[in-house]
């Protein structure tokens, strides 16, 4: 079983402890409205967890859903203790369908864009039954955060949502290298990520296709093609995107006129920038601050 959740998820950690499985309480059951997630500090752990029963090895994780039922078995057997530690997750975390297909983990977002906004598509995949391999690392991260809601001090709800990130992306990465998935990005990425910050930062300017060759050492239109490929547009568009985005900060920020601002974010020619700010916005730039200053 798999479970993914998006790396702009919001967790908020509620309750962190340290729990002896030899106890008698661990043979109730239990039930918990927000998702926890346990690592074996020493094994073995009995656990019972939706019906199905599992034995932890030191180091080893299980994550629970909210509401799952849990209980320890196996009773007669001296057991070891385990760290736990409760959290909510928004969005929720999902159940990740691995049948018939490979994992694609490794993907490229279009969150490059400075006119995109961030999206939930960049997910980590957390096994529910994982023994990492820096599991010592885990139970030390594990200890700081019980440490941090026993004797709380400070930021410390912040300092829990650090580590307990850190936990979750350390299990999700040592289940990618288990698992022999390619965490590589191909070679047409890195220069779309150049590509991508060269516009970012000289679309004020006039760019030609000799500039773009120069500044990323390819042919122009192997950039149009990996452009379009990651981005889903074209890099002319883009560069309009930009212009205008800067243009309607400029509008609502500054009494500069219309013109001095298509000089400024690299139109020429002021009729030409009002007729692409028209065809992006739905309205000419001087409606855009008319508009915008009344409100």
């Amino acid at each position: 079983m798999y479970y993914s959740l998006s790396r702009l998820s919001s967790l908020d950690v509620k309750w962190a402890g340290l729990y002896d499985a030899s106890s008698p309480s661990f043979q109730w059951n239990h039930y918990n409205p927000y998702y926890q997630l346990i690592a074996a500090v020493e094994g073995p752990v009995h656990i019972d967890a939706g019906q199905q029963q599992h034995t932890l090895r030191t180091g080893e994780s299980l994550l629970l859903l909210p509401w799952e039922p849990h209980t320890g078995w196996n009773h007669g057997e001296r057991q070891g203790q385990f760290f736990w530690t409760q959290f909510s997750c928004s969005p929720d975390i999902s159940v990740f369908h691995t049948e018939g297909a490979d994992l694609k983990i490794v993907h490229a977002e279009k969150t490059e864009l400075r006119t995109t906004h961030a999206s939930h598509e960049d997910l980590l995949v957390i096994p529910k039954l994982h023994l990492s391999n820096q599991r010592f690392r885990l139970l030390g991260l594990f200890e700081q955060l019980v440490a941090a809601s026993n004797t709380p001090q400070g930021y410390f709800r912040f300092q829990q949502t650090l580590l307990l990130s850190e936990i979750l992306r350390l299990i999700a990465t040592s289940f990618l290298e288990q698992s022999d998935q390619d965490t590589s990005f191909p070679t047409s990425y890195i220069t779309y990520r150049k590509l991508v910050n060269y516009l970012n930062n000289e679309y004020e300017n006039e760019i030609s296709t000799e500039d773009l060759e120069q500044a990323i050492d390819r042919k122009y239109g192997y950039l149009c093609h990996v452009f379009k490929k990651y981005a889903d547009t074209t890099i002319v568009s883009y560069l309009h995107e930009l212009r205008v985005q800067r243009a309607k900060y400029l509008l609502l920020h500054s009494d500069k006129s219309v013109g001095e601002i298509a000089n400024e974010v690299g139109y020429q020619d002021p009729f030409y920038f009002s007729r692409i700010f028209k065809r992006l916005e739905g309205l000419s730039p001087q409606h855009y601050r008319n508009r915008k200053s009344t409100t």
